[in-house]
């Protein structure tokens, strides 16, 4: 076991190998709490008991103090401070691996990003979250915003604190930079209220490295090729036959199903659990503890069998980490783009697929024999596809097809976007919500339940993540293309239910490579020579839904 050196002079004088496994202990010791964290969230989500609302938010705060205190402690400064010092003297490669190397360069970036967080702002926000949460729950079952809007006024608020710390310690320059240059063309002052540039603040959080003037582009770019691909369809005034699915299905078969395709894509449940939730997330505590959760609806099947597809990507990429570099940074997912590939990769590119029916339509029948279901028994896996992948305009987002899907998430991140920067007040929320819905999908929201109160993020003060759901689209697009490529025949495996083909290759191209890459892009740009492009994204989607609807 490694002694910690509790000196600078001390320090000095340890070799670089000895200060980066100092390094690891400390790395560890925080991932371990985390976890436990991981793990007092998911139980939240899922089993605690309505009342246990204010203690969990105690625990929840005293354990976010705990783990701020050994992520901003001075002796892991001590560390990250000699090897800097090494590095700028000498180059480290020969001493140790890429892997080891982008552990030092991301604990410099955490230690710097939290030093600059008063511990009282930390856990102000993990006791604001937890009430958050159960404050937006009742809100929407009750479908009522004004319920929620005091928490998220909250949550806003305590966002532009953390990201006013961090512009001024020298983190976030690309934020600092879109700030100096608004407060410039509005003639204010450096004690004037402006918070532009601080929504790029929170994308870096997700999306390392990802710039938000590339991300309007790309969102402009899907606005222009999805609207009218949409209205195509629409004027096509034209559906494949679903009659087999417009039935009630066994909620306790579904979750059966459900399960089994789950374990036969790669979950292992030896490793993790698959539950309940009100919101379908991925969570847990380890890679050896991995807990996702999905939802059933008696009259939707398709809702609990996607879902669970979309958190048996998530998992597989926890599930997948680098053991050799288990509880140390760079065994962390690159992004939540890149994590959300994983997941969308599974749901849409395989889970959407002909080949995937193929193999899987006989299994569906075999669960489901009863009477009311015997139009199932008769369907074709071409007529299934066909009707599996209906594209129409709905108002909830995870229940949407992956035609209208990103145009949900470029509505939540022009409101948000607009909420953190000063260009709009919570109380507007509802009303931009529904003008957006109108606009984009041609939807009227007649319920808050239905709109702005459906999603859990900004309970959970997750702002500037959502993009990384369409990022994730197109990310997954380009992955599998280059696994494709790379894989003789891969349609036939699916067909034939081999689906560890895939996993095993995606194991090794992208769950074990964690966080060695500075950015998404470069992950990206490395596997298939190309950078993100949101024209290999629409391609996809035309000509897949141009077969379909014979546009």
């Amino acid at each position: 076991m490694t002694v910690l050196a509790k000196t600078t002079t001390e320090l000095g004088s340890e070799s670089v190998r000895s200060l980066y496994d100092q390094l690891v202990v400390k790395a560890k010791e925080i991932s371990h709490l985390q976890g436990i964290g991981g793990l007092l969230g998911w139980d939240q989500e899922v089993m605690m008991p309505t009342n246990s609302a204010d203690s969990r938010a105690n625990q929840l705060s005293a354990l976010a103090g705990v783990i701020h205190a050994k992520e901003t402690s001075s002796s892991l400064g001590s560390i990250l401070e000699e090897l800097e010092k090494r590095q700028a003297a000498q180059d480290l490669s020969s001493e140790l691996n890429p892997f080891e190397l982008a552990n030092i360069r991301l604990s410099r970036k955490a230690y710097k990003a939290e030093t600059l967080l008063p511990s009282e702002l930390v856990q102000a926000s993990a006791s604001l979250t937890s009430k958050a949460v159960g404050a937006w729950a009742q809100a929407r079952k009750e479908s009522d915003y004004a319920k929620f809007a005091p928490y998220l006024e909250e949550q806003i608020t305590l966002l532009r604190q953390k990201v006013g710390y961090q512009m001024k310690g020298g983190v976030c320059e690309e934020a600092r930079k879109i700030n100096e240059k608004a407060r410039a063309s509005l003639g204010l002052g450096e004690g004037d209220e402006c918070y532009k540039g601080y929504y790029q603040a929170l994308l870096d959080t997700y999306e390392p490295g990802f710039k938000v003037d590339r991300l309007n582009i790309l969102f402009e770019d899907l606005k222009q090729n999805l609207v009218p691909l949409i209205a195509k369809i629409k004027a096509k005034n034209f559906q494949h036959d679903d009659a087999f699915l417009q039935s009630e299905w066994d909620v306790t078969k579904q979750k059966e199903f459900s399960h089994r395709v789950s374990e036969r894509i790669g979950f292992d449940l030896e490793s993790g659990r698959l539950d309940v939730s009100t919101h379908p997330f991925t969570g847990g505590a380890h890679s050896t503890d991995v807990r996702m959760t999905t939802r059933y609806t008696l009259t939707d099947l398709k809702e609990g069998i996607t879902g669970t597809i979309h958190e048996t990507g998530h998992s597989l990429y926890e599930q997948g980490r680098n053991k050799e570099y288990v509880d140390t940074p760079v065994s962390a997912a690159l992004s939540l783009g890149v994590h959300e590939s994983q997941s969308l990769l599974w749901e849409r590119m395989v889970g959407l697929s002909k080949p995937f029916w193929t193999n899987t339509l006989p299994l569906l029948k075999e669960k489901f024999q009863e009477p009311s279901h015997e139009a199932l028994q008769s369907v074709s896996v071409d007529h299934f596809f066909n009707a599996w992948n209906r594209v129409e305009p709905g108002y909830i987002r995870v229940e949407a097809d992956e035609v209208t899907y990103g145009l949900h998430v470029v509505l939540r991140y022009e409101i948000e976007k607009a909420l953190v920067e000063g260009d709009i007040t919570v109380a507007e929320v509802p009303a931009l919500w529904n003008a957006k819905m109108k606009e984009y999908l041609g939807l009227e929201v007649t319920e808050d339940r239905l709109g702005c109160l459906q999603d859990t993020h900004w309970a959970v003060g997750l702002i500037g993540y959502f993009p990384t759901y369409t990022l994730g689209s197109i990310y997954a697009v380009q992955i599998f293309a280059a696994a494709k490529e790379a894989i003789p025949n891969l349609d036939e495996h699916l067909a034939k239910g081999e689906f560890h083909v895939l996993k095993k290759w995606l194991n090794e191209n992208i769950h074990q490579q964690g966080s060695l890459r500075e950015s998404g892009d470069d992950l990206i740009f490395g596997l298939t020579g190309q950078h993100l492009d949101s024209s290999l994204y629409v391609k996809y989607l035309t000509e897949k839904y141009t077969k379909i609807y014979d546009l």
